[in-house]
């Protein structure tokens, strides 16, 4: 490997952050094409190491995109897990090229459909849950282009069976999509599977682009009653589980509305090892019975003529922690958090001619975008998207082709924590097995900066700049230093595209939302 180039900038401290996330906050999120960053080790920091594909022969007549939010990877047997939580879709992964390293560009729903939609990062985009303290909707801005847009300029039927909450019309996700059903509440797994494949099957649909979005795997961890017993501790006699059974008396929309509350997490604080495995338990059945029901979708396409010219992509939006990292749900950038299921089923006759298999090569959800367009014969080299197309990596023996380098990944959140802890920002970056997270909280002016190898700490367990870690040795100090720059460039470069792209419109929370986000659990209860 050749030396780090490095570059001669001090780390972000807490004036830089202070103007870093005021500036993201008040412009948030630039029209197209992206400004060009230091070079490291001939990686643009931002954008692809290669032009976009012009516009060519499709590769699929038709696309699904199956989006289970809060799904992260390591809970799937397709990932290693050795607890049966996904057959189907460890069946459909054998069928598929399965990127083994995949992040999303935040940790939560807004934000990370923002960037799967648009390619466009955080910073760019700006938006952000409507969540804790929030009082207010962000809109995509106005001159972002989404992949239903392009779609639809082409003919293309556009049609997303989502669940509300914070991916929703309000926030202008649902831009370029024909049908865009978003209920009220939130619906079960078998409900979005239903609309969605009524709309795939009516007679005479031409080609589509169809998503699917589902909170289901998401807290409250509320499995069917016959779906648990198999994965929790039979021997278990803590609070949860009276908790659980006491919740799943109730009505489908008590359960949901009562799981969410203060009382599905009271005493928390004081969960033994033990507690927390049952809950992660929940979560794992959780999986395994959204596997079961979206089994229905994949029956729809591998049984049927549309096998032969439609690709099924699985993606989730963000992981889970379940005190990883000293805390519950999704409200960090750990692993844990960015690492999500990547998988995509190409066309039948491409599939038996090889193009499945695994994909050491990270990637991002900034690349679906460019991908699904390429995949569909779309130019998408006018959008100035940031990620780019995986159709290199889907074929035959293409793992390494020529001219692709492994790009940084990059992550952003915000939290509006109310009145007490104020706004606080999450960036990461990750590359080439390091780590750099930078976290700033405004009102009191502070930074915390970690930093990991993550070929030899996965679980991001051993801080090198953790108070008492010692001094840096040289490979990860130069490691460090470079991180910094791609991170401060990344933060820069987005600044400037957020300017470009222009001031997204906000939309103040109306009383039906807001008593929908309260149900969904977005609203009036504690950061966890």
């Amino acid at each position: 490997m050749r030396p780090m180039m490095l570059y001669g900038r001090n780390r972000v401290g807490a004036a830089g952050a202070t103007a870093v996330l005021l500036v993201t906050v008040l412009v948030f999120g630039a029209g197209c094409g992206t400004d060009a960053g230091p070079e490291l080790d001939g990686v643009p920091p931002g954008g692809a190491a290669a032009e976009p594909a012009g516009e060519g022969a499709p590769l699929a007549r038709n696309v699904v995109l199956l989006s289970i939010d809060t799904l992260r990877a390591d809970r799937l047997e397709t990932y290693g897990y050795d607890r049966p939580t996904s057959p189907n879709l460890a069946a459909l992964g054998r069928r598929s090229v399965v990127f083994e390293v995949a992040r999303a560009q935040s940790s939560q729903t807004a934000p990370s459909h923002a960037s799967l939609f648009t390619s466009e990062y955080v910073g760019a985009h700006g938006v952000a849950n409507v969540h804790g303290a929030s009082t207010a909707v962000r809109k995509l801005p106005p001159a972002v282009t989404t992949l239903a847009e392009l779609l639809a300029r082409d003919g293309i039927e556009t049609a997303a069976f989502v669940s509300g909450g914070n991916l929703t019309r309000r926030m202008e996700m649902d831009r370029g999509f024909g049908v865009w059903d978003e209920p009220q509440g939130n619906p079960d797994v078998s409900d979005r599977v239903e609309r969605l494949l009524e709309w795939i099957q009516e007679p005479e649909r031409g080609r589509f682009f169809a998503v699917l979005h589902t909170y289901q795997v998401h807290a409250p961890y509320l499995p069917p009653p016959d779906m648990y017993p198999a994965f929790v501790d039979r021997a278990y006699r803590g609070p949860l589980r009276e908790r659980l059974e006491r919740f799943l008396a109730l009505s489908p929309d008590e359960q949901w509305a009562g799981g969410v509350g203060p009382e599905y997490w009271d005493g928390m604080v004081d969960w033994t090892e033990d507690d927390v495995r049952f809950l992660s338990d929940l979560y794992d059945a959780e999986i395994q019975y959204t596997d079961s029901v979206i089994r229905r979708v994949m029956e729809a396409v591998l049984t049927t003529d549309l096998k032969r010219d439609t690709v099924i992509v699985v993606v989730s939006d963000h992981g889970e922690e379940f005190r990883d990292h000293r805390k519950f749900q999704h409200d960090q950038v750990y692993e844990e958090h960015l690492r999500v299921p990547l998988m995509i089923r190409m066309p039948g006759p491409l599939e038996h001619e090889g193009w499945r298999g695994r994909r050491t090569t990270p990637v991002n959800l900034v690349d679906v975008a460019p991908t699904t367009a390429e995949l569909l014969g779309l130019d998408w080299s006018e959008c100035g998207w940031e990620g780019r197309s995986l159709v290199p990596l889907l074929g035959p023996d293409a793992e390494s082709p020529e001219g692709w380098r492994e790009r940084p990944s990059f992550a952003q959140l915000i939290l509006d924590l109310g009145e007490g802890p104020g706004l606080k920002l999450y960036r990461s970056v990750s590359w080439q097995g390091w780590k750099y997270i930078h976290v700033y909280q405004k009102k009191i002016d502070r930074v915390w900066e970690s930093l990991y190898d993550l070929e030899r700490d996965p679980l991001e367990q051993n801080d090198l700049l953790a108070e008492g870690a010692g001094a840096l040795d040289e490979q990860a100090a130069r490691r460090h230093e470079a991180l910094v720059a791609l991170l401060d460039q990344h933060t820069s470069d987005n600044l400037r595209k957020a300017q470009r792209l222009g001031d997204a419109e906000t939309e103040e929370l109306d009383e039906e939302y807001r008593a929908l986000l309260e149900q969904l659990g977005y609203l009036g209860g504690e950061d966890r």
